[in-house]
């Protein structure tokens, strides 16, 4: 900001007099937009300076300084006077683009504002009015951080030079990134331009264009303020792209083999499986529930939910009815879904034991709590090291020797299947015995599309048929008539 008391006219004696008493600074032009002088130890050069309105990265409005250098002292100053007048507009447009000011508005602007202040607030495409949850959060940050905005530490340089590439899309050569794209300019061919720079990542160009859709849909939603003064979104019916679905499963006889192995050692002493990770193993294929919505389950219902929510409870069960609880799905909705008998058996198992030697967690409500602190529950990463080795010991997973020392040998390991599989298992055979459409009622699919599309496998062999349409079959079902009538009638 400018100094009031250092603005005077510029007139060489007047500037001459001030570098003569030996002022060292900043002096501004009176009277002139823009104009400015530094005035150093040894040198004295002109300036351009101006301010932009920008939006900051934590989505607060804000300004800027902008400078350019005219020239030495020692030029004319009608010559510089010349010089601002005939590029001052021109420099200010630059500097709105490549700086992402307010004045005009570019997608970037839009995308700070969201995250500033429409992340944390209600979900924008449901009819409940409830916030996101922090995964969900988390995840919209991610994606537009790094693809949209190009920041983070290991990709904002990557990004920078992929969007900088002069390409050619559709008989046009285009280069710039999507971020700088004027609000008021920005189409749906810039947004599926970007889709295409980003065709060699399909799945995080496919999530970024769904965490840049609900940005753009916060601001149209806005009552006041709004960036974006369009009223159709731009990410609108752009073509996603087609990805590998990961819909693997476990077989029938796996399942079964996996399921006697658990029931058969919980209660040894095994220095390799814990009973709580064998138990969490099971309860994940028997009633099919996403990891996140069992990891905080208590074993019984609290007393005070939202005091329990903030402990990290995710749910309760209820043994005797062989009910699971979710307080908070993905959905944002309470469940209450049923455990199978053989599920439940390994629970009541799990419970007793905490009695006799589990009694380091008895005082915890968690039935899965955290080994080093039972006030928290377990996490994605609690039980990695017993599930790399029990998915290899089944079969589901492989493993190659880093080094080894007499007896004593390092492995690594790589899973083939993770946790997540036991949830598309529990899908798939449970919609191959009540149908599609039953398994997407039971995991509370927003349709069967989604279940089809992302968890349930059909069993094709059990499609065919040997004879679709038998003679034999047909004649029991029809009881022939006497005919009348003929030669001899």
């Amino acid at each position: 900001m400018k100094n009031r008391e250092h603005t005077i006219e510029f007139t060489k004696d007047k500037l001459n007099r001030k570098i003569k008493s030996g002022f060292k600074g900043w002096l501004f032009a009176k009277g002139i937009e823009a104009l400015c002088i530094y005035l150093g130890k040894q040198k004295q050069t002109y300036y351009a300076q101006w301010s932009i309105k920008k939006i900051k990265p934590d989505g607060k409005a804000g300004s800027t300084g902008v400078r350019k250098k005219l020239g030495s002292y020692q030029i004319p100053l009608d010559e510089i006077k010349q010089l601002l007048r005939a590029n001052l507009d021109e420099w200010k447009r630059e500097s709105t683009i490549t700086n992402g000011s307010n004045t005009t508005p570019v997608v970037a602007d839009i995308v700070r504002k969201f995250i500033a202040e429409g992340v944390d607030g209600e979900r924008l495409r449901s009819k409940k009015r409830k916030d996101y949850k922090a995964s969900t959060s988390k995840g919209y940050i991610d994606s537009l951080k790094a693809h949209i905005l190009c920041e983070g530490k290991n990709s904002s340089k990557k990004y920078k030079e992929l969007f900088a590439k002069k390409i050619r899309y559709r008989g046009d050569w285009v280069t710039g990134a999507l971020k700088d794209v004027p609000l008021k300019d920005v189409t749906r061919k810039d947004v599926e331009i970007f889709m295409h720079r980003l065709k060699h990542k399909p799945s995080a160009a496919n999530n970024a264009l769904a965490a840049l859709s609900v940005a753009f849909e916060y601001d149209i939603a806005r009552s006041h303020n709004q960036l974006y003064q369009g009223t159709n979104n731009p990410c609108l019916r752009v073509v996603k792209y087609e990805t590998n679905k990961d819909k693997r499963f476990l077989d029938l006889d796996k399942v079964l083999e996996i399921r006697s192995y658990i029931e058969n050692n919980l209660h040894k002493n095994n220095s390799i499986y814990t009973p709580h990770f064998l138990a969490f193993f099971m309860t994940c294929l028997e009633v099919g529930e996403r990891q996140a919505d069992l990891f905080g389950m208590y074993w019984k219902k609290p007393n005070n939910i939202l005091e329990a929510q903030e402990k990290g409870c995710t749910g309760y069960i209820d043994l005797e009815k062989r009910l699971v609880h979710g307080l908070d799905s993905k959905d944002r909705d309470p469940f209450a879904e049923q455990l199978t008998i053989e599920g439940a058996e390994i629970l009541k198992r799990l419970d007793e034991m905490r009695y006799e030697r589990l009694s380091w967690c008895i005082k915890s409500p968690f039935i899965f709590p955290q080994t080093a602190n039972i006030s928290e529950p377990i996490s994605h990463n609690s039980f990695r090291w017993q599930r790399d080795r029990f998915m290899y010991k089944f079969g589901l997973g492989t493993r190659t020797l880093v080094r080894s020392k007499k007896t004593r040998k390092l492995y690594k390991y790589k899973c083939k299947y993770t946790l997540k599989h036991l949830r598309k298992t529990f899908v798939t055979h449970y919609g191959r015995e009540k149908g599609l459409e039953a398994a997407s009622l039971r995991m509370r699919h927003s349709s069967p599309v989604v279940t089809k599309d992302h968890y349930f496998t059909e069993n094709k062999a059990a499609l065919d048929v040997d004879h679709m349409y038998s003679p034999k079959k047909e004649r029991q079902q029809h009881k022939l008539a006497a005919v009348k009538g003929g030669k001899n009638d």
